[in-house]
């Protein structure tokens, strides 16, 4: 695979947003959030994402040039509008509404609408505990086609709701969850299918509702919960959260803005502080990740990591080299030239 300077990678991410019609800022913040998933090893809402946000922005689906918007705020919650522009900013703007409320008093909240893809939810929450507060963070309703499968049913009804959750672990690190609640992620069915490898039995069904492992067929089938029904039923809370509590789907404006038309997102501050002093949590936090480092490792695995550690370690391989598989590279590069960015 090639390989190519992250910096490189931000760069021509920037240009290419922007000549599509995106203010600098933004389309700056919308490149720098991609090279950032790239380097904590998450692909699959990285540069991968460039030509996909490009054929949005030409169904109308996103507005390139749209600022978020804040709709009603309270001492303790602010709603947030995406104004249907690119997500990442207004993911940032509904974050730190949280962050500085619970800054302010312990706790803080803020419901995002009016949003379109806000990419790696993970990035929001170390963005809280890089302020020294805990954070989680869900996302439902995003119908993505409709395409997650509730344990039991034969055909998807709703998206792949992910959730988030961080805490400052100290000298240890901060400590992250951050997946979708299907077997596999939409965004890394479109990496496997760029490599030209199979996805994980158990993982997706076809068309036809039959177990498949081809990433095209996935691609235009259904996605299978993790862990059955437990999987199943975070999905479901993930759909409360993001869309029920949230009103995303009453605040919808009527247009079609395809598997973003009545998606929110929720996210939660708290001070680590709020009931012993924050270095106590944050050290006692530490404490347990350090225990579950030093365990033996089990047959075939290297050694016990802890949440968030993969990403940390992605970062420090990553830092100097993106890999980017071949396909994925030329998608990109055919984007740019169709829009008369030099590579």
């Amino acid at each position: 695979m090639p390989e190519f300077e992250p910096a490189y990678l931000r760069d021509l991410g920037r240009r290419i947003f922007a000549a599509a019609g995106a203010p600098t800022d933004i389309a700056e913040h919308v490149a720098d959030h991609l090279v950032a998933s790239n380097l904590a090893g998450h692909d699959s809402h990285g540069v991968l994402r460039i030509p996909w946000y490009l054929g949005q922005i030409r169904q109308g689906w996103v507005r390139p040039a749209e600022r978020p918007r804040v709709l009603r705020e309270s001492p303790a919650a602010a709603l947030v509008s995406g104004e249907w522009g690119f997500g990442h900013p207004a993911a940032t703007v509904a974050m730190d509404a949280a962050c500085d409320r619970a800054a302010r008093a312990g706790l803080g909240a803020a419901a995002l609408v009016h949003a379109t893809h806000i990419g790696r939810l993970g990035t929001y929450a170390e963005r809280a505990a890089d302020r020294g507060l805990v954070a989680m963070l869900w996302l439902g309703g995003l119908s993505a086609y409709r395409s997650a499968v509730p344990y039991g049913a034969s055909r998807g009804i709703y998206g792949t709701n992910p959730m988030a959750a961080a805490f400052p672990g100290g000298p240890a690190g901060t400590l992250l969850l951050d997946f979708a609640t299907t077997a596999v992620a939409g965004g890394k069915i479109m990496v496997a299918k760029d490599r030209g490898v199979p996805l994980p039995d158990g993982s997706a069904l076809d068309r036809e509702g039959r177990p498949t492992t081809d990433p095209d067929a996935a691609l235009g089938g259904w996605l299978l919960p993790f862990g059955a029904h437990k999987g199943y039923a975070l999905a479901f809370f993930a759909q409360l959260f993001g869309q029920a509590l949230t009103g995303a789907d009453a605040l919808a404006d009527g247009q079609d803005r395809g598997p973003f038309t009545r998606a929110g997102a929720f996210f939660l501050a708290v001070d680590a502080g709020l009931f012993r002093p924050a270095d106590a949590a944050a050290a006692s936090a530490g404490r347990f990740a350090e225990e579950i480092r030093d365990l033996p490792p089990a047959p075939g695995f290297e050694r016990v990591m802890a949440p968030g550690d993969p990403e940390a370690r992605s970062r420090e391989a990553r830092a100097a080299a993106v890999p980017l598989p071949e396909a994925t590279w030329h998608q990109i590069a055919a984007s740019a030239e169709a829009l008369g960015v030099a590579v």
